[in-house]
C-alpha cells in the first residue's frame, strides 16, 4: 500500500537554479528544507549527470532525496546509491561519438553518471567569460578524456548546439540514424542522447516505485523540452520562463519552487 508520503520533482537549470538569481536559490533551497522535514521527498530531474550535481551539492548546498540525472538513464539516492543505470552498447555509444564529432569535432558530452568527458563550450571559452567559468568547471569535474571515457560504460552522449535550428536538425539526424535505439532531448541548446525508451517520466516512475509513493501524490515542475514527458506523466507545473510547448501541458505555471511547495502545502 502506497503512504501518503508527497513526491515534488524539479528540474534544476533554470527551474531550480538561475545562474543569474542567486536570491531565488536560497528560497528555494529553504522552502525544500521545509518541505522535507514535513515529512516529504524532494527529487532533482536533470539532463545533468550525477557528476555535476554532486559538484552542485557541494558547492551550492542542493540536497535532494533522488537524482534522475541524466535525462532518466542513472537514479540514485541521498546516499548516492545507484537506484537504476541504463547504458548504451559498447558498438552504439561509439558509434553515436562519431555521428557528433563530425558536426562538433571534439566538442561532445560522453558519461557514465559519475565521470567522463565534457569539452563543450572549450571554443567559445577562449572569449566568453561565462562559458569559460563553465568549461573550467567542467574540466575540474570530469577526467577523462574521449577515448577514455568510451572505455568505460556510457548512459549518455551529447553536445551543444549554438542556436535552436541546429539542436533541431541534430536531433533529427540522430533519430533518422538510431531512432529504434536511442531517445534525443533537447535543452538549453544541449542536445542529450539516451538509451530507447528512457525520459524523466520513467526515472520518476522508479522513484515512485522506490518510495512507495503513490501517483497522487507525485508532482513535477520544468521549463524545458526534456522536461514535457515528466510533466505529461504526473501533475506538473511550469515556470514563467518555460518553453511554451511545455506551459501547454502543465495544469498551471508558479513563480519558483518555492511558490510551488507554499501552494502544495
Amino acid at each position: 500500500m502506497a503512504s501518503t508520503t508527497k513526491l515534488l520533482a524539479s528540474d534544476y537549470d533554470k527551474t531550480f537554479f538561475y545562474k543569474t538569481n542567486p536570491e531565488a536559490l536560497a528560497e528555494n533551497l529553504a522552502a525544500v528544507s521545509q518541505w522535507q522535514q514535513r515529512g516529504n521527498i524532494f527529487a532533482i530531474s536533470t539532463g545533468r549527470d550525477a557528476a555535476s550535481m554532486l559538484y552542485e551539492r557541494q558547492n551550492k548546498d542542493v540536497q535532494f532525496d533522488y537524482l534522475v540525472s541524466l535525462n532518466g538513464s542513472l537514479i540514485i539516492d541521498h546516499n548516492n546509491t545507484v537506484i537504476f543505470k541504463q547504458a548504451f552498447s559498447s558498438s552504439l555509444a561509439s558509434a553515436l561519438v562519431d555521428d557528433i564529432r563530425e558536426e562538433f569535432n571534439d566538442e561532445i558530452i560522453i558519461s557514465n553518471g559519475f565521470d567522463g568527458c565534457n569539452f563543450t563550450q572549450r571554443e567559445m571559452s577562449q572569449n566568453d567569460p561565462v562559458a569559460r567559468e563553465v568549461y573550467q568547471r567542467n574540466l575540474a569535474i570530469y577526467s577523462r578524456s574521449i577515448e577514455q571515457s568510451l572505455e568505460h560504460e556510457v548512459l549518455l552522449v551529447g553536445c551543444l548546439a549554438k542556436d535552436q535550428q541546429q539542436a533541431n536538425a541534430v536531433r533529427s539526424r540522430i533519430l533518422d540514424k538510431h531512432k529504434a535505439d536511442v531517445e534525443v532531448f533537447i535543452n538549453l541548446n544541449y542536445i542529450n542522447i539516451v538509451p530507447k525508451g528512457i525520459s524523466k517520466a520513467s526515472g520518476l516512475e522508479l522513484v515512485m516505485q522506490h518510495a512507495n509513493i503513490s501517483r497522487s501524490n507525485v508532482t513535477v515542475i520544468g521549463d524545458d523540452y526534456n522536461d514535457i514527458p515528466m510533466l505529461e506523466a504526473f501533475r506538473g507545473f511550469a515556470v514563467p520562463n518555460a518553453k511554451e510547448e511545455l506551459i501547454a501541458v502543465a495544469e498551471d505555471t508558479v513563480e519558483s519552487v518555492a511558490a510551488l511547495i507554499t501552494r502544495l502545502s
